[in-house]
């Protein structure tokens, strides 16, 4: 039988089966509503710790926004991972790996979690075994166990940067060791939020490898905020803030940032799921890169063909008349056609078309808009008229490209 003629739960099966053979690994089977149908873990009790952390709650309110596959933690240093079984768009059960701890315990830790777990005195050196035998492993290995989870249960390849990430928050009743961990893993992730923004100042295309970095680390930001769609637009809000900044440090007029970053939150205000924040937030990264590194490659421009420039890169979605750039910079139709040939060495129109094309990229790499949406959102007049175009700028079709290229 081949894999993706098998049911789910044989596939999940075929996967725990795979890395036990490795290694300790636990999986629980849940339905929609959080309650445990299954596992394969003897000790029932990590269950507790699970739900004491506040994640059953929080992963039972997630599913109504959003399905993405979801990396879900504890102060104390455990992680799991969710993912969704789906039937007729809605969650049939809740398939969770896990926990994995990615350091050793400290007495301290330990004490912690016996305490939020509210655990009996009597049961406390038994509960003590059970944490000892948690497996340990690097948090990029149990990433990658994400994906492969998510390819078990939902058919899909995704990457790390694809996937969600939520960490409950230490009560009052939490000792200084959870702050301990926390501001250590503040400080990662501090420093791989600064990688992506020297990205963003460098304009360097190189940006991937960064992106996934910082996916695996950050959860978002501490907004307080319960609904996980409305943490997620906060998050990017703030995200879309910084790299504007980073833009214009790096070169970017702020005029342009500007525009890019206000139409971004637009954008984000507007999205009704936590996939589309995601997918926004990804397009969004990837047109500030391309912008700065456009910019750094076009300083012998003179300042008005550059403000033509700027002008084109911000209003893409709109019809752009070459009488309205001569008027913004005073020139006459004609000597600015000219002078802009000398500089950039395209006509104004086929720069613009290029500049179309290269937007349309980023939305064919990063979102699941439509190929028509695309065309009709940059401007092209027709599917068939942007295919072609495509086809010519790039040697390949819309369709194609995306198939290449989506969620590197």
């Amino acid at each position: 039988m081949q894999f993706n003629e098998m049911k789910v739960h044989e596939r999940v099966a075929y996967f725990s089966d795979l890395i036990s053979s490795s290694g300790t690994c636990y999986m629980w089977a849940y339905s929609a509503e959080g309650k445990l149908l299954g596992t394969n873990c003897v000790d029932k009790v990590l269950d507790r710790v699970f739900r004491a952390g506040g994640l059953m709650d929080y992963l039972t309110g997630y599913i109504q926004n959003s399905h993405d596959t979801i990396v879900l933690s504890i102060p104390h240093g455990l992680w799991w991972c969710a993912s969704f079984e789906l039937k007729d768009g809605k969650v049939e059960r809740i398939w969770l790996l896990g926990p994995i701890a990615t350091q050793d315990f400290t007495q301290e830790s330990m004490a912690l979690m016996i305490n939020n777990s509210k655990v009996p005195v009597r049961w406390q050196p038994e509960f003590r075994k059970i944490i000892r035998r948690i497996p340990i492993m690097m948090s990029s290995f149990f990433f990658q166990y994400a994906l492969m989870l998510n390819y078990c249960v939902r058919g899909e390849k995704i990457t790390v940067a694809d996937l969600v990430f939520y960490r409950s928050q230490p009560g009052n009743e939490d000792s200084r060791d959870s702050e301990t961990v926390l501001q250590r893993d503040r400080i990662h992730t501090y420093m791989a939020e600064q990688e992506l923004l020297r990205m963003v100042r460098e304009g360097n295309l190189h940006y991937k490898k960064a992106l996934e970095n910082a996916a695996s680390r950050s959860l978002g930001v501490g907004s307080g905020e319960k609904d996980a769609l409305r943490h997620a637009q906060i998050s990017q809000i703030v995200f879309i803030s910084l790299c504007t900044r980073a833009a214009i440090e790096g070169g970017l007029s702020p005029e342009t940032a500007y525009s890019k970053g206000d139409a971004y939150i637009s954008d984000i205000n507007n999205c009704t799921s936590v996939t589309d924040t995601v997918q926004i937030g990804h397009s969004m990264y990837t047109d500030f890169i391309q912008a700065v590194h456009n910019r750094k490659a076009s300083r012998l421009f003179c300042p008005p063909v550059q403000s033509c420039c700027d002008y084109i890169e911000t209003h893409l979605e709109q019809k752009i008349e070459l009488e309205a750039l001569a008027r913004r910079i005073g020139y006459s139709e004609y000597y600015l056609s000219r002078k802009f040939k000398n500089e950039t060495g395209v006509s104004i129109n086929e720069y613009i078309r290029r500049a179309r094309i290269d937007r349309a990229k980023i939305l064919l790499a990063t979102t699941s808009m439509s190929i028509q949406s695309i065309s009709d959102r940059l401007c092209f007049g027709s599917r068939s008229f942007f295919a072609d175009t495509f086809r010519k700028e790039t040697g390949i079709p819309p369709a194609e490209y995306r198939k290449q290229n989506q969620k590197l």
